[in-house]
């Protein structure tokens, strides 16, 4: 079909508006993708200055630890000794939380922590416990005393010689090895009580430094006390001497190697278990407190003792190292990092002379929080930016703006967007970016290439709706217009079979030529019922044009289901009884009386039986059914006649519509039959229930309610 000149018009103007549209959204696009990049650059160097930012305030964290350090070590006299300028150092760095510990190191390596001291001696250490018993070795009492001690096993001869001895010196280091001496003498010697006065003067005395055979004699006191205890069954008492060994362990009163003090704190622990094992369970109870008191301290200070053993190992030999390309009167730190298996080592040293050397060790995690302090709340990301401090194997230190505190990559959202290091690589982590969804650049760009593309979309959709609803419009106009010729030739044929009947049997009767009585009886009866016919459709047609202008009206009284039942049933019989059919009631008695327009409803009962005869088919059995139950009267037309597809089901109701097997038939029909007959039930308040299957048949039910209003009109159905 061609295209007449208006459609030709608008179709170039569409395809002109089209063609421009996307021209323009094109350079938009292009524009866009410019200023794209133009704000990635801008971001870009954002990025950059908030990582210079935090690794500003890392260098502002360090140096004011440092300066706070060294202005105490100028308070300290150029000559002193390192163990007297740690004394001054330790109250003044107490307030610093950076600055993990303190030591100095002297021209020999040796190292004085000014914090927490190691637990044990720690390698290329020279502090070793003093050997008190060399300097008797050439006294003649004291060779008599050991003889009599070990050779002769002669106790107490070597208890008089050992208090003889004790007697004579005023030396405090000699009256604490020979009481310790004594003591041993009399545990030998079963003088239990002599020995524990004597091993409680030793201790009095207080000298943790003496020892003999590189055992310290406060340890041995300690140890024998507690077995001599244990020995007399008083385990309480001596639950409390193992307990104070394991304690001055902790408390690093003795000079030990690390070897050294493992075994006896196991000892100890071991000891002071057999003591309590025996006690009540209350008492148990609170030794074992105690003790587990003791193990958490104990945990503790291993784990310093360890970072401690790593700085003498690691750390200080660098230094060194390092040291002798600096300037000692330059007054600046030089910096090393230094992983370890347990951690990161960060630690800052200064040459105080020639001699001495000054060393900070610093808190990572306490640098890491430093730098996003809440109260000044700087550095601030951007908005939908997140700031990660990584370490060297991945793990998040700490973050500002972070949903989670594991890597944010793993779970795919943020995106890292932008990696900076820390100035020297000190400390040696990342500063990681990022970015929640897209970048504001990103965004922009999307926003505006959404804005335009949705523009052009919205152009060619208002083209495509155009033209589908000209389409639209003008097939529904066919559409109509061919249901409309349909309908007016249907009803024409409707009124002509009738009339020309009518017109043939009155012209017959008219000339005369009918002259037996019973056909002229037949052709007045046939004649009557062509008129009824006629008047029906006529009926039917008035009442469908009331009901499209919405002034049809219901006049509902009290009526009796069962009689108009079989009222419509004997009028069916009379009016089509030229036709081959079977009709059967079932009208069940004592129907209750409903509010109903008998008219209106005999037509729409009439109508069903006039659809069930005319599409009986080879079956010609129709049956009507009239029953009560569930508050409500059904009437029901059953035929067996073409029925109607599952698909046609939902149409057959629709005004004009008529199904393919009934336009497949010769059997005409106008197509609003049905439409009426459900119009008719919905204004009594029931509704029609159609059951249908191809080949063999369909049953129509109306189901009223027993109960309506008097009289309703079509405008107030719902």
């Amino acid at each position: 079909m061609r295209l007449d000149w208006q459609r030709r018009t608008v179709i170039l103007f569409a395809a002109s508006l089209l063609i421009l549209s996307v021209v323009l959204v094109f350079f938009a696009v292009r524009e866009a993708e410019r200023e794209k990049l133009l704000k990635e650059r801008e971001i870009e160097g954002a990025r950059q200055r908030l990582v210079d930012t935090i690794d500003g305030r890392a260098r502002s964290l360090i140096g004011k630890a440092e300066n706070h350090v060294l202005e105490a070590v100028k308070k300290v006299r150029a000559d002193a000794e390192p163990a007297q300028a740690a004394a001054v150092l330790k109250g003044a760095l107490a307030d610093i939380p950076l600055v993990s510990e303190v030591f100095l190191i002297d021209d020999e390596d040796q190292v004085v922590f000014l914090g927490a001291r190691p637990l044990f001696l720690l390698p290329g250490e020279k502090q070793r416990p003093k050997e008190i018993a060399r300097s008797l070795e050439n006294d003649e009492r004291w060779k008599r005393a050991e003889a009599a001690e070990f050779r002769l096993s002669d106790h107490s001869q070597a208890a008089a010689l050992y208090r003889d001895l004790a007697a004579r010196t005023a030396d405090p280091a000699l009256d604490a090895l020979l009481l310790n001496r004594l003591a041993r003498c009399y545990t030998k010697s079963g003088q239990h009580e002599n020995a524990l006065a004597a091993y409680r003067q030793q201790l009095q005395i207080g000298l943790p430094d003496l020892a003999s055979e590189g055992i310290p004699l406060e340890i041995t006191a300690l140890y024998q006390t507690g077995n001599i205890h244990l020995q007399r069954g008083q385990r309480a008492e001596a639950a409390g001497a193992f307990l104070n060994l394991y304690q001055g362990l902790l408390d690093v009163r003795w000079p030990l190697s690390k070897d050294q003090f493992v075994s006896f704190s196991k000892l100890a622990e071991d000891l002071f278990q057999t003591a309590v094992g025996e006690l009540d369970a209350a008492l148990r109870a609170d030794w074992d407190g105690r003790l587990q008191d003791l193990k958490k301290i104990e945990g503790e200070r291993l784990a310093k003792t360890g970072i401690l053993e790593k700085v003498r190992g690691r750390i200080i030999p660098r230094m060194r190292l390092e040291a002798r390309e600096m300037d000692a009167e330059s007054g600046k730190f030089l910096r090393i990092a230094e992983p370890t298996d347990s951690g990161l080592l960060l630690a800052s040293f200064l040459p105080l002379d020639t001699d001495t050397m000054l060393g900070l060790l610093l808190d990572p995690q306490a640098l890491a929080g430093g730098l996003f302090p809440p109260s000044s709340g700087k550095p601030e990301p951007e908005e939908g930016w997140s700031v990660a401090i990584v370490d060297e194997s991945g793990k998040v230190l700490v973050g500002q703006g972070l949903v989670s505190p594991e890597a944010p990559e793993k779970s795919g959202e943020p995106k890292r967007v932008f990696t900076g290091a820390f100035a020297d690589s000190f400390p040696p982590w990342a500063i990681e970016i990022y970015q929640s969804g897209a970048g504001a650049a990103e965004r922009q760009f999307r926003l505006r290439r959404t804005i335009y593309v949705l523009s052009l979309a919205a152009v060619i959709a208002a083209l495509f709706f155009g033209g589908f609803l000209a389409i639209r419009s003008t097939a529904k106009e066919l559409k109509l217009a061919k249901l409309k010729s349909d309908f007016t030739a249907t009803v024409s044929h409707e009124f002509r079979t009738p009339l020309t009947s009518i017109r043939y049997m009155a012209e017959l009767l008219q000339r005369g030529r009918v002259r037996d009585e019973a056909r002229k009886q037949q052709y007045y009866e046939t004649i009557t019922g062509e008129s009824e016919r006629l008047s029906r459709l006529v009926e039917n047609l008035l009442d469908f044009s009331k009901i499209e202008a919405g002034m049809k009206e219901y006049r509902m009284e009290e009526t009796d289901i069962a009689a108009l039942a079989a009222d419509v049933a004997g009028r069916f019989r009379q009016q089509a009884a030229f036709k081959d059919f079977t009709l059967e009631t079932e009208i069940e008695d004592g129907l209750p009386v409903i509010p109903a327009d008998k008219d209106s409803l005999a037509r729409a009962v009439f109508n069903l039986l006039d659809n069930a005869v005319k599409y009986s088919g080879q079956n010609p059995r129709v049956v009507l059914r009239a029953w009560s139950g569930e508050d409500a009267v059904h009437l029901q037309v059953e035929d067996h006649g073409i029925g109607i597809s599952k698909p046609e089901q939902k149409k057959v109701f629709e005004k004009f519509y008529r199904s393919e097997s009934a336009l497949g038939s010769d059997v005409k029909g106008s197509g609003i039959g049905l439409p009426l007959v459900e119009h008719v039930v919905r204004a009594h308040g029931g509704k029609i229930v159609l059951e249908s299957e191809p080949g063999k048949g369909t049953r129509l039910t109306i189901r009223l309610p027993v109960r309506r209003p008097e009289e309703k009109k079509e405008g107030e159905n719902g």
